[in-house]
């Protein structure tokens, strides 16, 4: 199942003025979310440095809370959204209100949270209940957490693996890695390999979000 191009869009600073990406709906997967303009909530700091006689636009910087609504009119799912916006010149937005000292500015959100959370990749109806709720895990903390996303993912994969008949310990009671799980489900029929290389791939991710000093972002999780 393909990762939903969206949320890399979601992932990236988005421009006021510019179009928000249209995620697939949560619950209906059919319909699309659309969202309407954020709402802005400048941070003390930034609001008491307006007084300074070298204040800069740039200096400016807060919160944002944006509504959503799925697109469907049998589903109207709605979707609340906040995070973090800091204004900086202006890239594709020009208008006069965004207009200081001859240069324009825009702000640029950067989403933190989403509720109900967007679904990494539809999920089909006849994957185990466990390995649903493993995707809805990581997307629920995709964008506040990419190192714990990733983890969740990594988890997912064990569990899909564990609904496959592969045993999670051995005889003696012993828990099994990962890398030698997905290697028995590989052998198990020559079509499997390519995806076992995707597998291998989100262990290794997973990995390395469950370090303390993991940097990983959103966009490498969706990657």
């Amino acid at each position: 199942m393909a990762v939903d191009p969206a949320l890399s869009d979601l992932a990236r600073p988005i421009e006021s003025g510019q179009p928000w990406p249209r995620p697939a709906c949560p619950n209906c997967q059919t319909g699309y979310i659309g969202f309407s303009s954020p709402t802005e909530t400048e941070g003390y700091d930034s609001a008491s440095a307006r007084n300074h006689p070298d204040f800069e636009p740039e200096w400016i910087s807060g919160t944002f809370l944006v509504l959503g609504r799925c697109e469907n009119p049998q589903c109207k799912q709605a979707v609340h959204g906040t995070g973090d916006y800091r204004v900086n010149y202006a890239r594709k937005s020009y208008g006069s209100e965004n207009w200081h000292q001859g240069e324009h500015y825009s702000s640029y959100y950067t989403v933190t949270h989403l509720h109900p959370p967007m679904l990494m990749m539809p999920v089909p109806l006849a994957a185990p209940e466990e390995v649903r709720e493993g995707i809805r895990r990581a997307s629920r903390v995709l964008f506040a957490d990419a190192g714990l996303a990733a983890t969740a993912l990594r988890a997912t994969v064990e569990r899909y693996l564990t609904s496959e008949g592969i045993s999670a310990t051995r005889s003696t009671g012993q828990f099994r890695n990962a890398h030698e799980r997905i290697n028995e489900w590989r052998d198990a029929d020559p079509n499997r390999p390519p995806v076992a290389d995707l597998l291998f791939a989100v262990k290794w991710l997973g990995n390395a979000g469950t370090h303390e000093d993991a940097d990983l972002t959103t966009m490498e999780v969706l990657d």
